[in-house]
This record gives C-alpha cells, structure tokens and sequence, in this order.
C-alpha cells in the first residue's frame, strides 16, 4: 500500500495539470472566435441582434450582442475595452467627438467594416414655427448628454449659429415634451415619426439645411409622408440631414483580432440580403477608412465570385 499512495497521488496531481492546460486552450479558442459587437444605445439593439443572428457560427464565430452607455461613451469603450471588438455608430459622433479633443491619440484608429442604413434626423416643431432661426434660446428636446440625439443637435444648430436650451429628452420622450408644451421643438431620428400620434394641425417638420462645415459628416436626404404620416401630407415631402450608421472597430488590439474581424466582415456581406440593414452594405464611405479586415474580406468573396460559377458546371457537366 505504501507504493500504491504516491503513484495515485502523482496521477491525480498530473491531472490536475493536464486539466488548466485544457481549459486555457479552450478558452483561447473561444475568444479567438468570439465577437462583442456593441449598440451604444437601445434604438440600435435590433440592428445589432440582427447582425448577430445572421451571422452566428459563421465559419464558428459567435457573435455577443452588447448593449452600451450611449454613443460618447462607446467610443472610448471601443478603444478601451478588450471584449468590444464592433460598435454601431453614427460617424457623426466621430466628429464631434474630435471636435471636443476627445479622440486624442485615436487618430486613424478608428475605422470601419460596413455601412448600414443612415440615421435621418427630424426637427419636429410647432405649426407656428417656420424658421430655425426662430428657435434661437428656446427649449429643444436633443437627448441626455452622450447620446446619438445630443450630438447632432449640438453639431447641427452650433453649425447653423442658433444658440438653445436642451431639453435632456430623446426619441419618443422628446415628441411628448414638444406635445405637452415642455419644448419647443424636437430633434429626433426619423424612425421614431412613424409611430407618432403628433396632430399634423399642431406640428410638422421643420426643413433642416446642410451646413456648409458638415458636409463630410451629414448628406441632404428627403423625409417622405410614408415615414411620418401624420406630419406630411401624402403628397409632400421635407428636406433634412442625415448621418452614416457603420459598423466600426477600432484597429491595433491584436492580431487575433485582425482575423477574428475579416471573418466577421466576409460573414457580414456574405448575408447582408438577409439583414436588409443597407442595400449596398459594402459600400465605401466617403472621407472615412475601411479597416484592413473589411478590404481582404471583399477582395476574398470577389475572388469566390469567379470561381464559384466555373465550379458549378463542373458539378452539372456529369464530373
């Protein structure tokens, strides 16, 4: 018995170290194909599950929807934290952001893998009111600071020399504000106006000017009644701004990393027909760098592009 007892004791201790060498490889592995794909804010949470659910076990990726503290705060997130790999964000937040010195250090750092649908932005006011500049110093609703709202308020109406109260509200709760009275216009994302019940003889929509200093941040774009049916009449329409949504990532963390994101990008375009997210989400956008990852996934489904068809006639000429 008393050469029995070491030799288990010496098994189980040789266990004990196999097991840690198992569990860290696993673990290596599964963060070698894991990515934290962020919504800096609730609006953008279906876009991001979307995303998540069609690409999921991808070439064995998975994808972790993350939901953020709001669009200012995501940027450092991104550049910051290890279990953020992609953030949805307005490239406006981009410009605001180096505009405050808040991307010092970050220049160049920050780029894109693909463009979704842009954020079109709705400056909701009083019948009375026919003019931005008639908002000068009075209440409008834009969003808590940080937010995607409270950025192109301050961009656009800073831009447009029209100086404001904000009124810490977004989206819906800034539509009720302008409703009962507690401001006097709201700047909300266009997607919120159709499911508004604001009485189209109270209020419309204000037509917004592109500012001559954001034309590499904003694009002019037309609001149509199909999307505010209660504010535009059928037969009109209002002109306003609107500003790329992407998706970014911030490069340099890692060469695993690099990897893990040209994976992603080819699973990305390889579905984007089922994501309905942008009808060209490959699309370049203009003034802003697509990450390394997002160039070599394009190139490698160009290529299978040519090959593809020549292989299927082999398949069907009897080979």
């Amino acid at each position: 018995m008393g050469v029995v007892k070491p030799f288990v004791a010496l098994c189980v201790a040789a266990g004990m170290a196999i097991i840690p060498a198992q569990a860290d490889s696993r673990t290596a592995k599964l963060n070698a194909n894991t990515i934290g794909l962020m919504a800096p804010e609730y609006q953008w949470l279906p876009q991001t599950i979307s995303i998540a659910t069609a690409v999921q076990h991808e070439d064995g990726l998975r994808i972790l929807p993350i939901l953020g503290a709001g669009t200012l705060q995501s940027v450092s997130d991104l550049a910051q934290l290890e279990s953020i790999d992609a953030v949805l964000l307005t490239l406006d937040t981009l410009t605001y952001a180096k505009a405050q010195g808040l991307l010092e250090g970050m220049e160049g750092k920050i780029t894109y893998l693909a463009r979704l649908q842009p954020v079109t932005w709705a400056l909701v006011v009083p019948k009375a009111t026919t003019s931005i500049a008639s908002l000068a110093n009075q209440r409008v609703a834009t969003g808590p600071t940080g937010t995607a709202g409270f950025v192109a308020g301050e961009l656009l109406f800073n831009a447009l020399d029209v100086p404001f109260r904000r009124v810490p509200k977004q989206g819906v709760e800034a539509l009720g504000k302008l409703d009962k009275g507690a401001a006097d216009a709201a700047l909300v994302d266009a997607n919120t106006l159709r499911s508004s019940k604001l009485d189209g003889a109270r209020f419309h929509i204000l037509p917004l000017p592109l500012p001559e200093a954001l034309t590499s941040t904003y694009s002019q774009i037309i609001i149509t009644s199909a999307e505010a049916p209660t504010l535009i009449a059928s037969d009109g329409d209002v002109e306003t701004v609107s500003a790329a949504l992407a998706v970014l990532v911030f490069s340099g963390k890692s060469k695993t990393q690099q990897e893990r994101l040209r994976r992603f990008s080819e699973a990305l375009f390889r579905n984007a027909s089922t994501l309905k997210l942008n009808n060209n989400i490959a699309a370049d956008i203009p003034g802003w760098n697509r990450h390394q990852a997002s160039v070599e996934a394009l190139k490698i489904l160009a290529t299978q592009a040519k090959i593809e068809p020549e292989n299927q006639l082999q398949q069907g000429d009897g080979q």
